[in-house]
This record gives C-alpha cells, structure tokens and sequence, in this order.
C-alpha cells in the first residue's frame, strides 16, 4: 500500500498552496461522491481524487488562480490526496469500499461501494464535514432550541477543528446542560406531573439532576407519544457519559484526558437528536394533562 501512494500522490503537479482539510472533512466528501458513483461516473481512484477536488473546489471557493488543464486533483494539497487514499482503505477494512468495478476489472485501482456500504451509509443521518454542516443540521433537526445552546454548540465544532478535543467536550456539555435545564423547568412546572419532578433540586450537581429525571419520568413516558420517547435511554446515556469526560461527581472539571478524535466527532453529530428529544418531551409536557396518568407524591 506504501507503493502506491508514492504512485498515486503525484506531490509535484498538486498545489501546496490549497488549505488542507481534516480527515473528517475529506472523508465526508468521499462518501458523498461514492453514494453518486452512478451519476458521476465514479469507478477508480483517479476519478475519485478529481471528483474529491471538484467537490472541495465547490465548497471552500476559489484560492487563487485555478488551472484545471491537467485535471481538478492538481488543485488538491499534497497531503489532502494522501488522506483521500487512506480514507478509502479504512473503508475498504471497514465493508463499505469493495475492489474493482467489474469481472473485467477486479482489482485496485477501480473501486465502488459494496451492498454493505450502500445500505449503511444512506441511513446515516449525519454526515458533516464542517462547522457550517454541523450548525445547518442542528437548526433543520431542532427547530426550538436556545440561543445559549447554539453559541456554545458552535464553539464545540469550533474547537474540534481546531484539535481542542477535551474543550469540545466542555463546550457540548454546556449546550446540553443549558438544553436540559429548559426540559426540567417545563416539567417541574408541569400542573399535574410537576410532582414527579419535585425532588430533582437546584442543588444537585447536573449528572445527578439528569439520573433523578429519567427516573422520575418514567412513569409520564407510557403516555407519550412513540416520536417524542424514541431511543430516549440510548440518548440520556450518550450525554451522561459525555458528562463524565468533562466533570467529577462534584461538578467540578474532571481534567480527564479527552476521548479519541473519532469518540468526539461522533458525540457532537449524537448532540442533535439529544438536543431534538429534548424539545420534543418540552413540548409534550407543555400540553394538557394525560387523564390516564394518577400522579403520587
């Protein structure tokens, strides 16, 4: 494989002078002209590299004067190519890249999707590749959320691309918190199942205030609709353990050595549907009463 990238990189017709990207920025473009291998005409390595180029071209806007005779992956920082090969190898470990595009041509350096990839990739719900991304996917998904949870969900991405991995966590916990703390209000206030809620105080630290709230609404969640409890337990979990990477049982800063860059990419895209059940239970336990439900003390 070290062979080939000597081959392929072509480091002396590329431009240094082109911004580099992150790996999760690459790999998202990569994915996205993989899913459209049919309409772009996608079949080798080659092509993926010019259409790559073409797709970052279009994304971050001209640098410079553009010189296009010699193919868009002569637009492409050395190092941007180099990462492009090694996301199409994980891929290839990982099932969704298969070698060759037909019996004809079985091997490297034609390449397409396998059936695995294809149907797992398109049911990913999102795949961001930069703060804008991120930002646009949180607002289309979460229609009411605060105006704090955004500056501090923005300061999240922000920081992870600048590889401040334990402060993304920081910030995210914030955004949760904030988001969290407006859902406790609505249900401590609630008419008829503030009652449920009542012994969740200020007091307490937020891990806490978070444990004593999934316990509490459990008897609330039978008469909710499915939309608003969905994976309800998975997506508490996920912010709980994010809590635990940013602050001690106490609340104070843990200090803790941030997760892997992968983990955090992954809880700031998991931040969205926590963010979009949290409005979803605000909402239901703004409405009337359920009559079914006998709330005790």
């Amino acid at each position: 494989m070290r062979a080939q990238r000597i081959v392929l990189s072509g480091e002396s017709k590329m431009n240094w002078n082109r911004a580099e990207h992150s790996y999760e920025e690459l790999r998202e473009v990569v994915i996205s002209v993989m899913l459209d291998a049919s309409n772009n005409g996608v079949d080798n390595f080659d092509k993926l590299l010019e259409r790559t180029a073409l797709e970052l071209f279009k994304q971050d806007g001209p640098q410079g004067t553009q010189h296009f005779s010699h193919g868009s992956a002569t637009q492409l920082n050395p190092n941007d190519a180099e990462l492009v090969l090694d996301i199409v190898w994980d891929l290839f470990r990982q099932g969704i890249v298969t070698l060759g595009a037909n019996a004809s041509n079985p091997g490297w350096p034609w390449l397409r999707l396998s059936r695995f990839g294809e149907c797992a990739l398109q049911q990913s719900p999102y795949r961001v590749h930069n703060k804008f991304g991120f930002i646009k996917a949180l607002r289309s998904e979460v229609t009411d959320i605060s105006p704090e949870a955004i500056v501090y969900y923005s300061e999240a991405v922000a920081a992870f691309y600048m590889d401040c991995l334990l402060s993304t966590c920081v910030m995210l916990n914030i955004a949760a918190e904030s988001e969290f703390l407006r859902l406790l209000s609505v249900a401590k206030n609630n008419g008829t199942y503030g009652n449920y809620f009542s012994r969740i105080g200020d007091e307490m630290d937020i891990r806490t205030k978070i444990s004593r709230f999934q316990i509490a609404i459990r008897p609330v969640l039978t008469l909710l609709p499915q939309s608003a409890i969905d994976e309800f337990d998975n997506n508490f979990n996920v912010m709980q353990s994010l809590l635990r990477l940013a602050r001690k049982e106490s609340g104070q800063p843990s200090g803790a050595n941030p997760p892997s860059r992968d983990q955090v990419y992954v809880y700031l895209q998991l931040f969205i549907p926590f963010a979009e059940q949290l409005m979803q239970l605000r909402h239901q336990l703004s409405e009337p009463a359920r009559p079914r439900l006998v709330h005790t003390t």
